[in-house]
């Protein structure tokens, strides 16, 4: 029986040992810290990939919109590092533009384009009326011509006028 007996319980000073159940509960517990402090790290590690990642995206739009920017407003170029940090710090790149250029007392604003002048359809010719609001025979088309043959002969009035206006 004396061999069925654990004797690592009592160590040489005759004090008792721990428990293998404590030790095992304690490997446990130290198992699961573990697993915890790295599973913190991890996450850490991803938050910081995703800011690096979205401060990258955010620099990237803005040297995509700042150069329409730089276009609009003469001399926004020289304080491009002090816009970039509004920029990054959350303002739009058009607002950071004005802000720091205001406070610079470099800014003026852009010159209003007008916009382009239609020509009429069909050429380029300028077609012009007249003042009088009549056409001659020789300018109006067939449709024009009838309509103003029917009115003339509505009002009783004579066809030769219509027809030879100079007499």
């Amino acid at each position: 029986m004396a061999d069925e007996l654990d004797l690592d319980l009592v160590d040489e000073t005759g004090q008792q040992d721990t428990h293998p159940i404590d030790k095992r509960i304690n490997r446990a517990l130290s198992d699961k810290a573990q697993a915890l402090s790295e599973r913190d790290e991890a996450l850490k590690a991803k938050q910081t990939a995703e800011t690096e990642k979205a401060s990258a995206q955010k620099e990237a739009e803005f040297f995509k919109n700042f150069s329409a920017v730089n276009s609009k407003y003469s001399g926004a170029s020289e304080y491009l590092d002090q816009i970039k940090e509004k920029v990054m710090s959350g303002y739009d790149v058009e607002d950071a533009t004005i802000s720091i250029l205001a406070r610079e007392g470099k800014f003026s604003a852009p010159a209003a384009v007008a916009p382009p002048r239609e020509s009429p359809a069909g050429g380029s010719a300028v077609n012009a009326m007249r003042a009088g609001g009549e056409k001659s025979i020789s300018e109006m088309t067939q449709a024009e011509r009838r309509d103003a043959l029917v009115q003339a002969e509505n009002e009783g009035g004579d066809l030769t006028r219509i027809l030879r206006p100079g007499i």
